[in-house]
């Protein structure tokens, strides 16, 4: 049980990251939702709306160039009347001004002489009434029809009187009591809302970040509906009396309201919860906007005329000094005339973004399934596969919210999902490195005192025969190192591991005891073997390379065993070698620490690790060969270790598989390279083109072809 429950911490610990993010995302949702409309923005950047489809939908720009041409903001009104009658005279559907004239025009002759009777007792007309009037002017403008006039919405009511709105149809609960509220309003003055033929708000709802996202299509004021500037644009430009409004709803007539759909004519709109239309940002497109200064001239071009017949005009300005200017995903400085315009376009063509009522559920849904899935992969499979795995979940997350939105123009978060699947995967695979590294801290320890019978023995007969400060003796010593550890470590479960590397570890040992030696370290996966301690052993030199045999075939064959069984397991090197060392306790009266120290050791463990480069399983120092004289070996060089003024003479025990004659040549081509004759040069090359398999043989062949006749061999 308690196995399995080990099993299970990973899964564990990623299932409490899942819990704690949702947690968090119910508490403090902020920054999920700034994090989402992160992911949002970036879709729009990535793929911003094209105007493949053309709107009829223009705007009137009043920029720097035309205020330069025609005197700085505000206009007298009767100039913009007289844009106002241009732009209907060359065919606009509608005429929609994101401007407000909340107070009388100063610079009208009536006002002005109003103002010099009244001030310096001017005798002139009395009440002025045969002097033109700037107001009466646009009003008489705006009264021959298809002019939707501005307004601004404000929190606090001003005492301002409402405009007027059109006929609204609803069906459902009213849209009014879920919509934001406003209760104040900046309104055109009187004359002029009379004589307009469509009232609209132009104000614009930016997220917190103060990002333009939204445009709200409806508003309520005063517990009324009121339309948006685009809305009634589009309700004057199609000659309808009545807009319609359905309150959509979840789970029935008493269910939450999810949204609206606003229908004006034969078009309909889809609008979320608060009533806003969610902006496809095309940015600022040239064809989209005509300069009003080029609208202004005595004599109109062909292209100023037709791109305007038969549009709905947007009258705005995009004049950075009077400041109508927003920041977009795409644009940090959009003119607030183009948000309308982006809106109406939308509309026109269909190419409208929605956010489904579905879409927060089928997210979690999606962050779960896949957190216990990435998380279940961290405990069950190998680092990289589970990292991979883990990797293309992700991908395909930020796929799938790619294709919801270029193909269905549907916005579905990736982000929240994505987060959750990461965090989820990084606590089971912490959690299972944590658990493998308590393994891999266990087996060490274990394998550091695991001791042969002989020294046990010795202990429990004669406790004193281990001196503190230990002794100095002549000593061989072994070293094995398995190839590829590594690599295996991070292909291979904790427990996996463990079970393998037992296995292996355990045949070792016992071939080492078997022959007298005494276990002083295991490091990993790497055995260290001494004899001649802590009883006298005059055949250690002997014992030592028998045992070294002994592991080279055991190794040899639990490496082709793991290879049969789809385990990938690299050989064993060996080094072995012979001198004086210190050995005794060394770890204090609190820690037995039976082991030993000297440069005897240190060249033993560079023999083993010479293998590599020689092409060689075991090597062996001339020290230990000079107590075996009763075995065959064959030389193979003097060693040149860093650090060391004199060079070792290595060998390794004479190849069984070749025949007495192979070996009398290679003695022979060997001595006479060491004697400096190009007889022997030759000769070793024949025997390589002989045997190109032997290691040995192609070690010395490669340094003859490089010019290199010595024998000396830098490691």
């Amino acid at each position: 049980m308690r196995r399995g429950l080990r099993r299970l911490s990973p899964v564990m610990a990623g299932l409490a990251a899942l819990l704690a993010v949702l947690a968090l995302r119910a508490t403090l949702a902020d920054p999920f939702e700034r994090l989402r409309l992160a992911g949002f923005d970036l879709l729009q950047r990535a793929a911003p709306r094209t105007l493949a489809t053309p709107a009829p939908v223009r705007v009137v720009d009043i920029d720097d160039a035309t205020l330069a041409r025609h005197g700085q903001w505000p206009w007298s009104r009767d100039t913009v009347a007289g844009l106002v009658d241009t732009l209907r005279d060359l065919g606009a559907a509608a005429i929609a001004l994101d401007v407000v004239f909340a107070e009388p025009d100063r610079t009208s002759p009536r006002t002005l002489a109003e103002t010099w009777r009244t001030r310096y007792g001017w005798q002139g007309d009395a009440a002025g009434d045969r002097l033109p009037d700037h107001d009466e002017t646009l009003a008489a403008s705006f009264a021959k029809g298809r002019v939707v006039s501005g307004y601004g919405l404000l929190p606090a009511d001003n005492g301002a009187a409402a405009p007027a709105r059109p006929g609204f149809a609803v069906l459902g609960p009213d849209p009014a009591a879920h919509l934001p509220g406003f209760s104040g309003v900046i309104a055109n003055i009187p004359l002029l809302e009379r004589a307009a033929a469509g009232h609209g708000s132009f104000t614009i709802a930016a997220g917190r970040d103060e990002i333009v996202r939204r445009l709200p299509i409806l508003g309520s004021l005063r517990g009324g509906l009121v339309p948006s500037l685009a809305l009634e644009a589009l309700r004057v430009a199609q000659g309808e009396d009545t807009v319609r409004v359905r309150t959509e709803q979840n789970g029935g007539p008493d269910g939450a309201v999810t949204g609206f759909t606003v229908r004006v004519g034969s078009l309909e709109i889809p609008l979320d919860a608060e009533g806003a239309l969610l902006l496809h940002h095309s940015g600022s497109v040239r064809e989209r906007s005509v300069p009003a200064w080029r609208l202004m001239q005595p004599q109109l071009d062909a292209a100023a005329r037709e791109a305007v017949a038969g549009h709905i005009v947007l009258l705005g300005t995009s004049a950075v000094g009077l400041g109508d200017l927003r920041p977009t995903p795409l644009n940090a400085y959009e003119p607030g005339i183009n948000v309308h315009a982006e809106a109406l376009e939308q509309i026109l063509t269909g190419a409208t973004l929605d956010r489904p009522a579905w879409a927060g559920g089928v997210e979690i849904v999606a962050a779960a399934g896949l957190a216990l899935a990435a998380a279940l992969a961290a405990a069950a499979l190998g680092l990289r596969l589970a990292t991979g795995l883990t990797g293309l979940a992700i991908a395909a997350l930020g796929l799938g919210a790619w294709l919801a939105y270029v193909r269905a123009g549907l916005l579905v978060d990736a982000t929240l999902p994505g987060l959750v699947v990461g965090l989820s995967f990084s606590a089971a695979i912490l959690t299972r490195h944590l658990l493998a590294e308590g393994d891999a801290l266990h087996l060490r320890q274990a394998f550091t005192h695991y001791l042969s019978p002989d020294l046990v023995q010795a202990l429990v007969a004669d406790p004193g025969a281990l001196k503190l400060g230990g002794e100095t003796r002549t000593m061989t010593f072994l070293f094995t190192d398995l190839e590829g550890f590594t690599s295996l470590t991070e292909t291979r479960g904790a427990e996996s591991l463990v079970a393998l590397l037992n296995g292996y570890l355990d045949g070792l040992c016992g071939v080492a005891m078997a022959h007298g030696g005494t276990v002083d370290k295991i490091v990993g996966d790497a055995v260290h073997v001494m004899f001649n301690a802590p009883l006298d052993q005059p055949d250690h030199a002997e014992r030592a390379v028998a045992c070294a045999l002994a592991m080279d075939a055991f190794a040899t064959g639990f490496s082709a065993a793991q290879g049969e069984a789809g385990v990938p397991f690299g050989k064993t090197r060996i080094g072995v070698n012979t001198g004086p060392a210190v050995v005794g306790n060394f770890g204090g009266a609190r820690r037995f620490d039976y082991t030993a120290h000297g440069d005897a050791i240190n060249t033993a463990a560079r023999l083993e690790a010479a293998n590599k480069a020689l092409g060689t399983r075991i090597c062996i120092a001339g020290s230990t060969v000079a107590g075996c004289p009763g075995r065959a070996f064959r030389p193979i060089g003097t060693l040149m270790l860093r650090g060391k003024a004199q060079g070792v003479p290595v060998f390794e025990p004479a190849p069984a598989v070749c025949e007495a004659a192979f070996e009398t040549r290679y003695r022979d081509a060997f001595d006479r390279l060491a004697a400096g004759e190009e007889a022997g040069a030759q000769a070793m090359l024949a025997l390589h083109a002989e045997r190109p398999q032997d290691a040995v043989v192609a070690l010395h062949a490669r340094r003859i072809g490089a010019g290199d006749r010595s024998l000396r061999i830098a490691a």
